[in-house]
């Protein structure tokens, strides 16, 4: 017999029997309108609605209603038609108000509202058209739920759902079908709505309630599925921030309205960035909230400011996501975060369990490395140990729905649903079964979609019974979650003897374009990092000897940065409105950086005590020499200049050691040999007495990029199979800059030109090529080859804090999903005693295969960014060939200089009271960076940061400017920790392999 399809009609039926329509609104007036500025409709400019229409475009819509009145069972409803289903998170959107008051969100998901019975409502829609493009209807229709029977539908089509996953001969299944065949078997539907009907149904719902969720279903031994309602909203993605501003308003509507019907209910949301939106656009709204979670039922968690892109931002970006993101929960909601949530981001380095414990996170949670689209990681709870031994608990979302063929998708989802389906698919996706009885299950639509829907909730009353055959459900805050979960992980570890672990970067096996698109966009957010640290460092010195700290400046411009590094921001998966807004963020850090850098050198070098010369800062925490501008030319200094500080130095005649004739440069360190194309046709390397290349060096090449998806984030691992040379002649010209010379190459390519200063100089052993591309090419990736003649089977990339080494052979899938890998301000190449290392200043997408290292400089997708890569690009990068290690020959202090020019000023003699030179704080030993010099968010403090470079532990003295009395370890948010031994010049403390220290030393 057809028991099921009997069962699933009926349930149908019951969801039409639920609801009766009491007339659909007539009257609706219309205004187009922008961006609302306030929370109400305009006064003037309304017309009878006809159809909404155009891509990107807002309404006011209005009307009037009375309810029925009360009527017992019968629930009045406010549903909306658009005409369009199915989630997309660029669908249309609104916002509901009654009678003044934000209510719901509307949104595909979420076209209904609650109404009290025997009330007059003046009802009012904000409405965003979405991207659409076309005209679509928009009505409103009173409607009445009888209670009865929509509770008679989910207690029926709950454990109906469960039947798909669940094999006919299993015990379960026959418990599941006979009650559910019972209960359908008293309902009296001779007469819909009549009082038999109701009665029946109220006899059908004891009879489940006693039968099945009271008899059969249990709770007890069975797996258990956390859920917790959750809205993932991209800050900016397909829209721009004006929108996720509209976005959290309705989000929050919408849960908030959930939350008030449903007592149970709990809610989870990361980025205080989106707090401040809600903050700043609906303060009574805000309010609820706080409300909300001061009852325990809203749980503002996440940690950062933003859940930011974890490959491609600085270390000192990571800690001010947290510093800044941890301050905000913690000042408006009294809440400490301990847990970093990321649940869409591309990868995440091998640096961040030590970021994180040292500021005060203890768990991470993910979902996206699920869609690795090679090999599976064979972990889902585990301790995830970081590059310098420090770990973190970690635990992957593994929801998913499951498929009745008893299959599972490949990709975990953080935008789920509750039933039994994913319930199902979430327990049996999980890998650590002996050692935790305990999933995650983050439910509702993200991005707009509006988050849980009323379904999810009546199944849930439903699920957390102990449905037989499917994992119990548990409405849950995400620390309690991990909290049970951590300890019962502990148990199975003692138990089995074993722990399950990973050590290293957690890398995506996907997502790799994502290193590369909106090249522009990535060196802004490089040059702001290091100009913002530049000028918290001179700030402080200026502090420190009688002059001001911006903080509230230099405070907002970090939230610029920290907002652009959202992950679909940075990685370049935005549309082209996003960057137009990153173009100016950048543009205004840069004008304020400068500004205050040039204002702060100035009002030094007018206190100066001197005979005149060139003052030149340092921002950088150890001493240098190097390369520095003064008057428009290059000028190499062999003095070196004091870490985070100043010297004058005394005008000096500089001559250029370096010969060029035809196509050959050569200095004391190398002759190097262009060909006709403008590729190095020899490099050699005098000490070494070897060639650097065992084949042409510094060639462009371009590959064809049509990825089988995802088009901006992608590369894709065929596009090595159609290569283009760049093999055209070259125009090759010497040049002379200072204390430098060597060639422009100008070469051009289809429609793209490129133009490259090749620089060597007298006394730097680096071999730097500065670099302008005007590129036109769609769908090409262009990347630069360096076939080294050196025998490796592995590089060495720079990560945040630290190094890792990745192999440059294929031997395993793993080895092979490695095609594209993400770096920072350095890669290097080496056998036992002789390596290059490749620097840049603003790229981060490297590939090597066996001794070729390539630099992948552009790639020009065109989704969903049409325009993305083209027109003018400026960067450069530089070669350094060394004897023995790249930790002995400086490769690291070198990328931090090739990235952060000294400045220079001309000053005139002068009987000032600054000496003519100046060091604000230094280190003692050669593999520890300094890298930050700030002052203390609380007080007038300075934070030192600094991190062992090397992985190699030792003692590091740490020495400053007088004017310090205290000094203290502190974690990573600044906190005191210990109080270290101070003279008033130095402390000593030991540091471990990339481990990184903060220290405050107060005045």
């Amino acid at each position: 017999m057809h028991i099921k399809e009997k069962l699933k009609t009926f349930c149908d039926k019951l969801q039409e029997w639920s609801v009766i329509s009491l007339g659909q609104l007539s009257g609706l007036e219309a205004v187009k309108c922008g961006y609302k500025k306030d929370n109400t409709p305009p006064a003037e400019g309304w017309q009878p609605l006809t159809f909404l229409e155009g891509k990107d475009q807002h309404y006011w819509i209005r009307t009037k209603l009375r309810t029925p009145a009360v009527k017992e069972g019968l629930q009045y409803l406010l549903r909306f038609y658009t005409g369009i289903k199915g989630w997309d998170a660029t669908n249309p959107q609104g916002l509901l108000y009654l009678n003044g008051q934000m209510t719901q969100g509307l949104d595909t998901n979420h076209m209904e509202a609650f109404l009290d019975g025997d009330t007059a409502y003046d009802v009012a829609v904000y409405f965003y058209t979405g991207v659409i493009g076309r005209a679509f209807p928009f009505e409103m229709e009173l409607m009445g739920r009888y209670e009865a029977v929509d509770g008679l539908y989910y207690d029926i089509l709950t454990p109906l759902e469960a039947l798909d996953y669940l094999h006919p001969n299993t015990t379960e299944y026959t418990q599941i079908l006979t009650s559910l065949e019972r209960a359908v078997n008293l309902v009296d539907a001779r007469v819909v709505h009549s009082e038999a009907f109701f009665a029946s149904v109220t006899q059908a719902r004891q009879f489940l309630k006693e039968d099945f969720y009271e008899g059969i279903c249990t709770p007890q031994g069975k797996p258990v599925v956390h859920c917790i309602g959750h809205t993932h909203i991209d800050v900016e993605w397909m829209w721009a921030r004006a929108q996720t501003r509209e976005k959290m308003q309705r989000s929050f509507a919408t849960a908030n309205a959930l939350m008030e019907k449903y007592p149970e209910y709990k809610f989870s949301l990361s980025q205080p960035e989106l707090y401040r939106y809600l903050k700043e656009e609906a303060p009574e709204k805000y309010a609820q909230l706080k409300t909300w979670v001061e009852k325990d039922r809203w749980e503002p968690e996440g940690a950062m400011w933003v859940e930011c892109d974890c490959n491609l931002v600085s270390g000192e970006s990571f800690v001010r996501q947290l510093l800044q993101g941890k301050r905000f929960f913690r000042e408006e909601f009294g809440k400490e975060n301990k847990l970093l949530f990321l649940p869409d981001v591309f990868g995440y380095s091998a640096a961040m369990p030590q970021i994180l414990k040292k500021s005060g996170v203890d768990y991470f949670i993910t979902s996206k490395i699920s869609w690795n689209e090679t090999n599976t990681l064979p972990v889902d709870t585990f301790r995830w140990q970081g590059i310098d031994g420090t770990e973190i608990f970690t635990s992957f979302i593994t929801a998913r729905g499951a498929r009745s063929n008893h299959e599972y998708g490949r990709i975990s989802t953080y935008v789920g649903k509750i039933n039994a389906s994913f319930a199902i698919g979430a327990w049996d996706r999980f890998q650590q079964k002996e050692y935790a009885n305990h999933v995650l299950l983050t439910f509702g639509f993200g991005d707009g979609g509006g988050g849980p829907t009323r379904e999810d909730l009546e199944k849930q009353r439903r699920l957390e019974k102990g449905i037989p055959g499917v994992p119990v459900t548990k409405m849950d805050f995400l620390i309690p979650y991990l909290e049970d979960l951590e300890t019962e992980f502990d148990e199975g570890c003692k138990k089995l003897g074993r722990t399950p672990r990973w050590v290293g970067e957690l890398y995506l096996e996907f997502h790799r374009g994502t290193y590369t698109s909106m090249a522009k966009n990535k060196r802004g957010n490089r040059k702001s990092e290091l100009a913002l640290q530049k000028s918290e460092a001179l700030s402080y010195t200026d502090l420190l000897l009688g002059g001001s700290y911006d903080q509230d400046g230099l405070y907002r411009a970090w939230r610029k940065v920290l907002h652009d590094q959202f992950h679909d921001i940075l990685p370049g998966s935005s549309i082209l409105e996003v960057y137009e807004g990153t173009d100016k963020d950048y543009a205004q850090i840069g004008k304020y950086c400068t500004g205050l850098i040039s204002g702060k050198l100035a009002s030094i070098a007018g206190k100066l005590s001197t005979a005149g010369g060139t003052l030149v800062y340092n921002g950088l925490g150890f001493p240098r020499s190097g390369n520095v501008t003064v008057d428009g030319r290059t000028v190499e200094l062999t003095q070196p200049i004091p870490a985070f500080g100043w010297k004058v130095l005394a005008p000096t005649e500089d001559t250029c050691g370096v010969s060029v004739q035809a196509l050959t440069a050569e200095n004391a360190f190398y002759r190097l040999t262009l060909d006709s194309q403008g590729r190095i046709a020899s490099l050699y390397h005098k000490a070494a007495d070897r060639e650097v290349f065992a084949a042409p060096g510094n060639e462009f090449q371009a590959y064809e990029d049509y990825p089988y998806q995802y088009d901006n984030w992608e590369i894709s691992d065929y596009y090595e199979a159609k290569p283009y040379a760049l093999d055209g002649d070259a125009t090759i010209t010497p040049i002379t800059d200072g204390s430098r010379a060597g060639f422009r190459v100008e070469k051009r390519y289809m429609e793209s030109t490129i133009v490259q200063n090749i620089w060597l100089y007298t006394h730097s052993r680096r071999i730097d090529f500065e670099t302008k591309v005007h590129w036109q090419q769609q769908h090409q990736v262009l990347k630069i080859a360096f076939p080294f003649d050196v025998h490796t089977d592995s590089a060495t990339y720079e990560i945040q804090y630290g190094h890792v080494r990745r192999p440059t052979h294929r031997n395993t899938s793993w080895d092979q999903a490695r095609f594209e890998v993400c770096a920072h301000k350095w890669a290097d190449l080496s056998e036992n005693g002789y390596g290059i290392a490749l620097l840049n200043d603003c790229k981060y997408g490297y590939s090597a295969h066996g001794s070729t290292l390539k630099l992948t400089a552009l790639k020009a997708g065109t989704y969903p960014n049409p325009t993305a890569d083209l027109g003018e690009h400026i960067f450069s990068y530089a070669l350094l060939p060394h004897m023995g290690s790249f930790q002995d020959a400086g490769v690291i202090r070198e990328a931090y200089s090739f990235n952060q020019p000294l400045d220079a000023a001309s000053v005139p003699a002068a009987a000032g009271s600054l000496p003519a030179e100046f060091c604000l704080a230094s280190c003692d030993r050669e593999n520890v960076i300094l890298e930050t010099a700030k002052k203390a968010e609380a007080d007038g403090s300075l934070i030192l940061r600094l991190y062992d470079s090397f992985g190699c532990r030792g003692n590091a003295k740490i020495s400053v400017a007088p004017g310090f009395q205290k000094a203290f370890l502190c974690d990573m948010m600044e906190n005191e920790l210990a109080e270290l031994p101070f003279d008033g010049s130095c402390v000593t403390v030991p540091v471990k392999n990339f481990e990184i220290i903060t220290l405050k030393f107060v005045r």
